[in-house]
């Protein structure tokens, strides 16, 4: 840089180190800037995902996911739980074993097992046709019709009442259990 404004050589050099001055505030006030906004980008991003079989996007906002999502999950496990033929539960129940949460994984394994030899020792189909879907505090409602077959009989044509209690873990949807509302009104374990 050759700044050459002044006569005396010592009134060029201060000039020369004011301008360095000035360029040096200038790219620090441009860093704190870009530092700022790039923060706030981040605070406030959002990531979408699409999942495979799910019917929408997924939103999670500063880590929470939108209602769109859990109900779009919900759905989905309960079709893996509630409908099936004797040829495909116990595939669909290794697919509804995923979502459980580790600590309530063991208990829910046993269960689904053993209901997937039931179905497959009586041949036994199952329809569920949900009708409403309602959340609430890390819970999940969804009443709906339930009608059972073996071969071409119909064993049962009923409506059903399911909850799904769930936790969001690192972004990460997890079952906790997946109860049937008995008609006292009284909650037990699916099937």
């Amino acid at each position: 840089m050759k700044l050459n404004t002044y006569v005396q050589q010592s009134s060029n050099l201060f000039a020369r180190n004011r301008l360095l001055q000035f360029v040096v505030i200038v790219l620090a006030v441009c860093l704190m800037f870009t530092s700022f906004m790039a923060y706030r980008a981040v605070r406030y991003q959002k990531v979408i995902l699409i999942p495979p079989q799910m019917t929408g996007t997924v939103e999670f906002v500063q880590g929470k996911p939108t209602e769109a999502y859990i109900q779009d999950i919900g759905r989905r496990i309960l079709s893996l739980a509630t409908t099936y033929s004797p040829s495909t539960a116990r595939k669909q129940f290794n697919e509804l074993l995923v979502y459980y949460a580790p600590e309530s994984y063991p208990e829910a394994s046993i269960l689904w097992y053993s209901l997937a030899g039931r179905i497959e020792e009586s041949q036994v189909s199952s329809v569920f046709y949900p009708q409403t879907l309602s959340m609430k505090d890390n819970r999940i409602e969804v009443f709906g019709d339930l009608k059972q077959y073996t071969g071409n009989t119909r064993l049962e044509n009923t409506t059903r009442t399911y909850f799904l209690d769930y936790q969001i873990r690192d972004g990460r949807f997890s079952l906790l259990s997946f109860k049937e509302k008995e008609k006292s009104g009284e909650e037990r374990s699916e099937k």
